[in-house]
């Protein structure tokens, strides 16, 4: 199973007023402790958490806030990000601050097919994992996408 988490939402729900940017590590902060509560119940089972993280409305993320969101999300616990709804400025962000960690997510395009984002090795072993565990399989073109909902 994946779980999905609509990052637009938990950031208006996790600062006052009306709010559509992810900047400044406290803010990243607040909305990743959100997403932790989002997904501790799947951390009881032996399962990874996969989580399916939809940026649609967010307008921009900085590097503070990929770092405390998605880096460290994938720092502290087994879980596996699949990113959907990111812009090129979203990819800008996030893409150095995982390949600085040595860390990896997954980019959903709108075609369901997957992208890899970060470190290659990471990147790598992630996908091998995810068709280890039929999260994910190859297309007919070549590239992977989830077989999961």
């Amino acid at each position: 199973m994946i779980q999905y988490i609509d990052i637009h939402a938990v950031l208006q729900a996790s600062v006052s007023g009306v709010y559509a940017d992810l900047v400044t590590r406290p803010t990243g902060r607040v909305v990743r402790e959100r997403i932790e509560q989002a997904i501790a119940g799947r951390e009881q089972t032996d399962e990874v958490t996969v989580a399916r993280m939809d940026f649609t409305g967010v307008g921009c993320i900085d590097y503070s806030c990929a770092d405390e969101i998605v880096a460290k999300l994938l720092r502290d616990r087994p879980a596996v990000l699949v990113l959907s709804g990111i812009t090129d400025g979203h990819r800008e962000a996030i893409e150095p601050v995982l390949s600085g960690h040595g860390l990896a997510a997954l980019s959903e395009r709108p075609d369901g097919t997957l992208e890899v984002l970060g470190a290659a090795e990471a990147a790598a072993a992630l996908l091998d994992e995810l068709v280890a565990r039929r999260f994910a399989a190859r297309t007919p073109g070549g590239s992977y996408a989830l077989t999961l909902a």
